[in-house]
């Protein structure tokens, strides 16, 4: 048959989450390593990926759909374990950001914001889903403050 008549596969380079479908954060071996037991990373093939889904209970996952959930995942950020912190590296937790609010200046969020951006933050080695803080802390930023209206 001529391939001007098939119709490819619609797929993206990342692995969909068996759980809830969504397209997964590619990891690397060193953030499961950081997150898992040895035994957990070591039943995951590469390309490895974190759900990003606030509510879906797997953490890591891989195209074969073998997964781990979050339950047994350490050092969980929010929205993922809602009593996480926000910035694993410079401890900025939820309470935090709603003392900003209460005070009306985000010095504590600015400090990290800036603290993140800096050569040496660890932030994306110590996040469970391999990335910065940042857009993390301005998101729960933002949901909180239009909470509060």
């Amino acid at each position: 048959m001529n391939k001007a008549f098939c119709k490819e596969p619609d797929q993206s380079d990342r692995p969909l989450c068996p759980a809830c479908g969504a397209e997964g954060l590619p990891v690397s071996e060193a953030t499961l390593l950081a997150h898992l037991e040895a035994a957990d990373a070591d039943t995951l093939a590469e390309p490895a990926a974190w759900c990003d889904t606030d509510n879906c209970p797997v953490a890591y996952f891989d195209a074969l759909e073998r997964s781990v959930p979050v339950a047994r995942a350490r050092g969980v950020h929010w929205p993922k374990d809602p009593t996480g912190a926000l910035c694993a590296c410079h401890g900025l937790t939820c309470d935090d950001v709603d003392s900003d609010l209460d005070e009306g200046e985000p010095t504590r969020v600015r400090r990290v914001i800036e603290a993140a951006a800096a050569p040496d933050a660890c932030c994306a080695a110590r996040s469970a889903d391999g990335r910065s803080c940042v857009a993390r802390v301005q998101r729960f930023w933002v949901r909180r403050k239009a909470a509060r209206g």
